[in-house]
């Protein structure tokens, strides 16, 4: 069994428009510097037409042949920072739950909030409690830190529920500020909440050091490697070597494979070729460089079923 511990479903009405344009800026240039064409307009065009996915039918067809059994949802809400949506936070996150229910056994969703919206506790009670949904999702390069006082209402709320908080760290594309990422704010948040699961998504990127030996140093953080796949493309050497070292210092029972997608398959980076990727690291990884059966599989299963408890996916 397969887990992707963390992926998107993208709209255009879900997200601001300021959001899209920086999308389609990052796109722009990484295809500059593998020197290839870059036409905004035309990559705008592709880009809606490869991730529009309004019901989750073509993920799933996408899970299907990379053989990935579960995939979790995450939910923005950024409309703080970049411009409101026309589908209010509440309404967008009513469909991600629907959505997990049209395929159920597939799909599972956190609850997505900015927490310096109004009633955003209360509503966080609503999506778990009355429409199912997985835990908290938290994405700080929106313009606040995760251990500012105004975010405690939610952990508490979290460890009521029983559920985990995914929060972004590590460099966020522009115009996200990157000072509110740093993997550090974190530790106030895991010491002040003991009985909190943390993940921090994207193994923090640049601050993955700081971050696996906070997580070696605590027992309730953890990361999903979401968001590595261009560093795998470029250098697939320093990729494993980075990835032995963050499975080392953290521990193997600490780091939960995951996507980001599916932005990613605008450089022919799906998940197909992700999860092949990982499945074969303990026979292809360079010389000197040693992944095993069993940690592979603690990453792209085991650790998540201990963090959400048994998923029996169709």
């Amino acid at each position: 069994m397969v887990i992707d511990f963390h992926h998107h479903l993208f709209n255009r009405e879900w997200l601001p428009e300021q959001f899209w344009n920086g999308l389609v800026e990052r796109a722009a240039n990484l295809r500059r510097q593998a020197g290839q064409e870059a036409d905004p307009k035309a990559i705008a065009a592709k880009m809606f037409e490869v991730m529009a996915d309004p019901q989750g039918d073509r993920l799933v067809e996408q899970m299907d042949r990379a053989g990935i059994a579960y995939t979790m949802l995450m939910p923005l809400d950024l409309g703080l920072e970049l411009g409101e949506c026309p589908v209010s936070v509440e309404e967008k996150n009513r469909c991600f739950a629907e959505i997990t229910q049209r395929h159920q056994g597939r799909l599972g969703s956190f609850f997505g909030v900015d927490p310096r919206r109004e009633n955003g506790v209360e509503l966080f009670d609503k999506a778990v409690t009355q429409w199912g949904m997985r835990g908290l999702k938290l994405d700080p390069a929106a313009g606040f830190y995760p251990n500012e006082r105004m975010v405690y209402p939610y952990y508490e709320k979290a460890v009521e529920l029983g559920v985990p908080v995914l929060c972004h760290t590590g460099a966020a594309i522009p115009p996200f500020r990157n000072k509110y990422t740093d993997p550090i704010h974190l530790d106030d948040v895991t010491l002040d909440f003991p009985e909190l699961t943390v993940i921090a998504a994207h193994a923090a990127f640049g601050w993955w050091q700081q971050l696996a030996f906070l997580i070696g140093k605590k027992t309730n953080l953890v990361a999903d490697i979401s968001g590595w796949q261009p560093l795998a493309m470029r250098d697939y050497g320093l990729f494993c070597r980075y990835l032995r070292d963050i499975l080392s210092i953290a521990g193997t029972n600490n780091l939960l494979f995951a996507s980001d997608g599916p932005a990613f398959n605008l450089y022919d980076m799906d998940n197909q070729w992700w999860v092949n990727l990982f499945k074969s690291l303990p026979e292809k990884a360079p010389k000197g460089i040693e992944f095993t059966p069993q940690e592979i599989e603690a990453v792209m299963q085991g650790n998540a079923q201990r963090i959400l408890g048994p998923i029996q996916a169709k």
